[in-house]
């Protein structure tokens, strides 16, 4: 969570400085003193070579465990002891639910849970994690293992525990899978939070959940390592006791040599691992020396010592100091011609002295030689001097046919000059400097049109520098590319950071500062650190902004991901996240927030490309519109949904509802053609305000009727429901068609509702199909139709009559299906398996609604709202699509801009499912409606 930047180092301390150096809370190895075999937790800095500090939480390592197999024990069973036994206070015979059981702590609460008898239930989120977890925990039952990346684990706890939910959670989920968490427990139930990412973000929890007098305890294992010497004591003793017994055992474990520490880290992300992963510092435990790895000694400057930097109240030097403080630095001098200017130095030299600094704000002249002997002994009255690096600079640009003397004088003066008198008095007065450091620029050495003087200006001072260095002096010239943020070039780019400035872009100051170890540590007297401007050349209109995203977040295959999972959920670390900002701005000019990138994912990123894009459908459905542009990609990837999920019936939507209308019946929906959820539904969902699901139909691919799918689903519907609540059910285009006859089941089985079609009924879908197909199409055409279509949107570039005339020329069935699988080679969203199901899907639908029976979906008694999109599909219709035919109850309309596939996008539809909320309908209008039925106002 720290190395991705989902939780901010400041959990870690206040203080900048101690936010240094926090990755690693475990390791094992030797103690250097006694020779020991040791393991331990600390607060942080485990993740190196040595751990200076001794830890209270410390073990010998049994000898029959390895090095490597003790790494994985502290931290995990240090939580999982002071979760169950100093907080939660377990007890034999209870129900438990353990989240990420395959990760580190599930596995060792999972054993702990299982050796003190309770009753075990966990999520993971793969099978491969499922079979692992039931061949290493024999008394674990499969049914009572979930999923970990949504919340149907919910729905499971509810069906395994008749409805009690269960005595203890240990979680480790966030957001929305935390709410769900909290619904899982029973009365009385105990919920032990180990995860930091909610209650870091300040997450909100309503507090109608402790009506059950459930407890919410916080378990910061951490805080242990400040507990009192009695708190240690009880803890290592539990621990101590269970290993001797064998119930504390090490983890399955990755291993990563530490020269492939970035590597483990982004394995560690994928989430595809089981166990822990440890990263080997020394193939020999008994050898000092590391493994070959790429470490850059940080530089540290000494508390006793003073340090000079001319130029230090402008924008680098500030940040200069800043660093320098951050660095050890506790005596600094800044020198200004000015002196203090601006509030916020002052706030900066405030902050300094915070950390213990002293701060002497010299304004001496630096342009004389006496000026600069005042300003060492300024500097000496708080220590000898050990650093002075000069970022003094006058500007005083123009062509060279328009210099004088005057201005190459006033350019050289605070550089050449006052480095050379700088450099003559500290031979003498300054016996124990360290740094000698001027701050140069590339322009030096490659010329800037209109800044000859500066150029010469900072060629001189890189000239006493080669002369300091020859004499075995402290020395070091840093050539600068152009600077942003901060500085010179920053106040006159107007916050332009891509301006090109000598053929350099601006390189960050964060950047500038993170490279100073490396050039200051550098054996050469004059180094440089510049971004170079690339010559690019056009990009094409073509150009896959998916697979870029994916090749920097190092995914291979989308079918691996959930397309409505968000980057940052996915492992973006802070490295990655620029990359892609700057990706995204420079390829393909979409400009994005730091809070839009946190919230990206696959299915956005397909619209950015979509709102760029000037070609619309002509508002038909996906599979009718034949003589409209398709859009490539994002209507496949809308219109044949989320394969990772499609074996779910059921899908919970990650909406706004707040607690207290989690209890409340959801919004069940009912998509398209395809039948399964897709990044319309997840995007529609974040706009609502109450629960929501999507019944998706790709289980009944091979049913032949309406009637059949809507008895199959009902199955599935009914548990969700309860027949004194109201159902609230919507269904899109051919989707309307199965809720439809779900409410009629419905009622007829005595439940109540309200019914809501986008855009579709049975009249409207049976006149469109037969509109566009013909009254007596044969399946060959239909197939031909599909198989076309599809494939038109895998790759836009081919035109639709040749992707038809393709498959009419062919007239077996398999043939067509087996060149159809040629064109799904060639993509990396949907498998093989998939496509072909939803082929075969999709013509079953479309054959059952050219022959629809329209009169068999009346009777109904519901109240019916139908939306509409102002461009409508099919001009000789009834307003209403003929819906008050179906219903003796209300009927409404309503109007939203877009057309049949655009209209979804629409965030006024969310708003009109938002106005039409069920938990709006109550409980005595409810009964009203029951008793009467009649249709009832909605207050």
């Amino acid at each position: 969570m720290l190395a991705t930047g989902r939780l901010a180092v400041e959990l870690y301390g206040s203080s900048r400085i101690d936010q240094n150096c926090v990755l690693g809370f475990e390791y094992s190895g030797i103690n250097m003193l006694t020779g020991r075999r040791i393991m331990s937790m600390v607060v942080k800095g485990g993740v190196a070579s040595y751990v200076e500090k001794p830890s209270k939480l410390m073990w010998d390592i049994p000898d029959h465990w390895s090095l490597k197999e003790a790494a994985t024990v502290p931290v995990v069973y240090v939580t999982v002891y002071y979760a169950f036994f100093m907080i939660g206070n377990i007890r034999k015979a209870k129900t438990i639910l353990i989240h990420a059981g395959s990760g580190g702590i599930g596995l060792a609460a999972i054993r702990v849970a299982l050796a003190y008898n309770l009753e075990v239930f966990t999520t993971c989120s793969t099978q491969k994690k499922k079979k692992f977890l039931l061949d290493t925990f024999p008394k674990l039952k499969e049914a009572n293992i979930g999923n970990s990346r949504d919340t149907s684990f919910e729905l499971m706890i509810h069906r395994e525990t008749n409805g009690k939910g269960v005595d203890y959670v240990l979680n480790s989920l966030s957001e929305d899978k935390l709410l769900a968490s909290v619904r899982c427990l029973g009365k009385s139930g105990h919920f032990l939070e180990i995860g930091k990412f909610d209650m870091a973000n300040d997450s909100k929890l309503g507090m109608s959940c402790f009506l059950k007098e459930i407890a919410f305890h916080a378990v910061l294992a951490d805080n242990l390592l400040t507990a009192s010497d009695e708190e240690i004591w009880h803890l290592k003793s539990m621990i101590d006791s269970d290993i001797s017994q064998g119930i504390i055992v090490p983890l399955p474990v990755t291993v990563f040599p530490a020269h492939e520490i970035e590597q483990a880290f982004r394995h560690l992300i994928g989430g595809k691992h089981i166990g822990k992963v440890v990263i080997q510092v020394r193939d020999d435990p008994e050898d000092l020396a590391t493994l070959p790895v790429c470490a850059i000694s940080q530089i540290y400057f000494k508390k006793s010592l003073s340090y000079i930097i001319p130029g230090g109240l402008g924008g680098f030097g500030m940040e200069l100091a800043d660093w320098m403080a951050i660095r050890g630095a506790r005596k600094i001098v800044l020198s200004s011609s000015r002196g203090i200017t601006k509030d916020y130095q002052s706030y900066r030299i405030a902050l300094w002295k915070t950390y213990g600094c002293e701060i002497i704000v010299s304004t001496d002249d630096i342009t004389t030689k006496e000026g600069c002997r005042q300003l060492i002994y300024r500097a000496e009255s708080l220590g000898p001097v050990g650093g002075i690096f000069n970022l003094a600079v006058t500007l005083r640009d123009g062509l060279f046919a328009n210099q004088n003397v005057k201005q190459f004088v006033e350019c050289f003066l605070p550089k050449a000059t006052a480095t050379k008198y700088l450099d003559e008095l500290s031979r003498v007065l300054c016996p124990e400097l360290e740094y000698f450091t001027i701050f140069s620029s590339v322009s030096c050495g490659r010329g800037n049109a209109g800044q000859t003087n500066y150029g010469m200006a900072n060629s001189i001072m890189e000239r006493i520098i080669e002369c300091r260095h020859k004499d075995g002096l402290p020395a070091k010239g840093i050539q600068w590319g152009a600077v942003g943020e901060v500085g010179l070039v920053a106040d006159m780019a107007d916050d332009k950071i891509d301006m090109e400035i000598g053929g350099t872009l601006q390189q960050r100051i964060s950047s500038c500062l993170q490279e100073l170890d490396r050039l200051l540590s550098a054996e050469e007297p004059i180094v440089s650190s510049m971004v170079v401007a690339e010559k690019r050349s056009g990009r094409s209109g073509n150009e896959n902004i998916i697979d870029a995203v994916m090749n920097i977040m190092g995914i291979r295959d989308l079918k691996s991901v959930s397309l409505g999972t968000t980057l940052s959920e996915m492992g973006m670390d802070s490295l990655m996240a620029v990359e892609i900002k700057q990706t995204l701005e420079r390829d393909f000019e979409l400009i994005l927030t730091p809070q839009d990138l946190r919230l990206l994912t696959f299915q956005k990123l397909q619209e950015f490309v979509d709102a760029k894009k000037k070609e619309n459908n002509d508002g038909l459905p996906m599979i009718f519109a034949s003589d409209s542009k398709l859009l490539g990609m994002d209507l496949l990837i809308r219109n044949l949904g989320d394969e990772v999920h499609c074996d779910k019936i059921v899908v919970p939507l990650a909406t706004r509802a707040t607690l207290s209308k989690e209890s409340l019946p959801p919004n069940i929906i009912i998509p398209g053609l395809e039948g399964t959820a897709g990044r319309a539904w997840y995007q529609l969902g974040s706009a609502l305000h109450s629960r929501a699901i999507v019944l998706q139909l790709h289980q009944f691919s091979n049913l032949l009727t309406v009637n059949e799918i809507s008895e199959m689903s009902i199955e599935h519907i009914k548990p969700i429901l309860k027949p004194t609540e109201p159902f609230y059910i919507i269904g899109y285009s051919y989707g309307t068609l199965v809720a439809l006859k779900i409410a009629q089941l419905l009622e007829t089985a005595g439940f109540r509702g309200h019914i809501m079609l986008l855009d579709g009924a049975p009249y409207f879908l049976k006149r469109l199909t037969n509109l566009h197909l013909g009254e007596h199409f044969s399946e060959n055409d239909l197939y031909n139709l599909l198989f076309s279509s599809i494939v038109n949107q895998i790759f836009p570039d081919e035109t639709k009559e040749s992707a038809a005339q393709i498959f009419q020329k062919i007239d077996n069935v398999g043939e067509k299906m087996a060149l159809f699988m040629e064109y799904v080679e060639k993509q990396n969203v949907y498998s093989k398996e998939y496509s072909a199901t939803m082929v075969k899907a999709m013509f079953n639908r479309i054959k059952m609604t050219s022959t629809l029976d329209v009169e068999s979906f009346g009777s109904l008694k519901a109240p019916i709202t139908l939306v509409r999109p102002a461009e409508v599909s099919l001009q000789d219709v009834e307003e209403d699509y003929c819906v008050s035919q179906l219903t003796s109850g209300k009927v409404t309309l309503k109007v939203i801009e877009g057309n049949h596939t655009t209209m979804l996008d629409n965030p006024i539809l969310g708003q009109v499912i938002n106005d039409f909320d069920p938990s709006l309908l109550d409980d005595k209008n409810f009964e009203e409606y029951i008793r009467n039925d009649k249709p009832v106002s909605v207050v």
